[in-house]
């Protein structure tokens, strides 16, 4: 992984936010840190963000108007979803959303890594399918 990849973590909950950051700092990543839906679409309106955490529901909207606003600004950054651990997730709205995956509190390393891989790898295919069709 790059020191170029950007991460941009999106939770109100500054526990959940705080852990997971800690993590990710410990990795060659750029970590964006916000608190809400306003604060995340100023930062994807700025610059490419590869991977996003994001809580499914934040003071000012939802990670479902952030896919929105992504796809409108044709920034499509991978999205995984953070969760709590007694929290439902409906697993048929994710995959109709796009969502790379889940993340449920507390965090593990292995988990984060593992979301992260994942990204890149989802990148890596899309960049060589758009030189592939070109």
């Amino acid at each position: 992984m790059s020191k170029e990849l950007d991460v941009l973590v999106a939770s109100a909950n500054f526990e959940h936010r705080r852990s997971l950051i800690r993590i990710l700092e410990e990795l060659p990543l750029n970590v964006i840190s916000v608190a809400t839906c306003q604060q995340a679409e100023e930062v994807l309106s700025r610059q490419r963000v590869t991977l996003m955490f994001s809580d499914e529901r934040l003071p000012d909207g939802s990670y479902r108007e952030l896919l929105n606003y992504t796809d409108a600004a044709r920034q499509l950054p991978q999205v995984v979803l953070t969760t709590g651990a007694g929290d439902l997730i409906d697993a048929r709205e994710m995959e109709r959303s796009g969502v790379l995956g889940t993340l449920r509190y507390p965090y593990h390393a292995t988990d984060v890594a593992l979301q992260i891989i994942r990204a890149a790898h989802e990148e890596r295919v899309g960049e060589e399918t758009k030189t592939i069709t070109q």
